[in-house]
Order: structure tokens, then C-alpha cells, then sequence
């Protein structure tokens, strides 16, 4: 809120004639770069996880297979 009441002060006073230019309190640019920047991290950040993912999935099937073998060995064993 407190945002917002502060927008329109500075509003107000650049339509007065008053207080800083309009390009420095919107500063598109520098805001469209921050973006971006967050949405590269964000890409990088998926990226990275999916190769986690993939490695906790194979580590599953290892484990998995392991398991497999040994019930199969145990119950020749058992025979």
C-alpha cells in the first residue's frame, strides 16, 4: 500500500511540473533485464533440477534391480 501511495505522489508530481523525470521512476530497461535475469536464473535452476531428477530416477531403478537379484538369489537359495 505504502507503494502505491508513493506511485502517486511522484505521479502527481511529475504531472505538476514537479520531482523527477517519468523515465526514472519507470525505468523500463533496467526492469526488463532484471526480469530477465530472474527468468535465466529460473531456466538454470530447471535445468539443474531435471538432471537431479534423472540421477534420483536412475539411482531408484539400480536399487531396484538390486532388490530384484536378491530375492531371485535367495529364493534358488531356498530351493
Amino acid at each position: 500500500r505504502r507503494f502505491f501511495m508513493y506511485l502517486r505522489r511522484e505521479l502527481h508530481k511529475i504531472s505538476e511540473g514537479e520531482g523527477s523525470e517519468l523515465s526514472e521512476i519507470f525505468d523500463l530497461t533496467a526492469a526488463r533485464r532484471a526480469l530477465q535475469k530472474q527468468v535465466d536464473e529460473l531456466k538454470s535452476e530447471c535445468a539443474a533440477n531435471r538432471k537431479l531428477q534423472d540421477k534420483f530416477h536412475m539411482v531408484a531403478k539400480m536399487m531396484q534391480r538390486e532388490q530384484e537379484r536378491s530375492i531371485q538369489q535367495e529364493g534358488f537359495a531356498g530351493q
